[in-house]
């Protein structure tokens, strides 16, 4: 695949997007840059930036604008803007690939305590501890997406969801929405499935709001679905 076929293939799959998601592409009123789609301007910032990766030792391919990669967790998107007297050139943003909402989701025990789960995550190669928690699928509410990894991760079902609020988990570099919920339990959760330790959980921990507290403070728990979870909670007083 010659250069203009590639950087076409990758502009078809990003027109494709802007129809079925266009809030993602919108340029309203009092924004502070605009996204430019004419294919002329999207190809002369893809031009400036083949340029300089050429000089770089660098693909030019990753210069391109459109949709550069995709799997079904995520999409790389690379729009061209326009940044005023700043010029044009490319920004890119990680996207969900599913237009449904992902969930986090708070379990918590009559008694107060809040279920966390171990949890081996390869992008950091480290163990955190976390809230369950999972990516959106087209069909699935964010309620559905919190039922089901309650299910997989703690083995377990809630007697009552209530939605604490929504988190742009980088709002940087990514559209998020991430829904976070509080989970009502009536059961401890038994100690982790199969299929859970095969998805890099090995350990559920029960702690109180101060245990939890603490956690936080001394930076043992950094995972920021948790910390935002937490803070909900907290701001609604419902850890006690």
């Amino acid at each position: 695949m010659d250069a203009d076929d590639r950087r076409s293939t990758r502009l078809a799959a990003y027109d494709r997007l802007r129809g079925q998601r266009p809030h993602l592409f919108a340029n309203p009123p009092d924004a502070a840059f605009d996204i430019v789609f004419d294919r002329t301007t999207q190809d002369q910032v893809a031009d400036a930036d083949a340029e300089r990766l050429r000089a770089d030792g660098i693909p030019e391919e990753y210069g391109d604008i459109g949709v550069l990669y995709e799997d079904p967790y995520i999409l790389v998107v690379r729009d061209a803007v326009d940044f005023g007297s700043y010029g044009r050139r490319a920004y890119f943003r990680v996207l969900k690939t599913s237009a449904g909402a992902a969930a986090a989701v708070l379990p918590m025990l009559p008694d107060g305590r809040i279920a966390l789960v171990r949890h081996f995550r390869h992008s950091t190669r480290q163990w955190h501890w976390e809230i369950p928690r999972g990516f959106g699928t087209t069909d699935h509410s964010g309620e559905q997406t919190a039922t089901r990894e309650l299910a997989e991760e703690l083995g377990v079902t809630a007697n009552e969801l209530e939605l604490l609020g929504k988190l742009d988990t980088d709002s940087g570099m990514s559209v998020s929405g991430d829904e976070i919920y509080l989970a009502r339990l009536d059961e401890i959760p038994p100690a982790p499935s199969a299929e859970a330790v095969a998805e890099g959980i090995d350990e559920i921990r029960l702690v109180t709001a101060a245990e939890l507290e603490e956690m936080v403070t001394t930076g043992e728990l950094t995972d920021s679905f948790t910390l935002a979870a937490y803070a909900f909670a907290r701001a609604r007083g419902l850890l006690r």
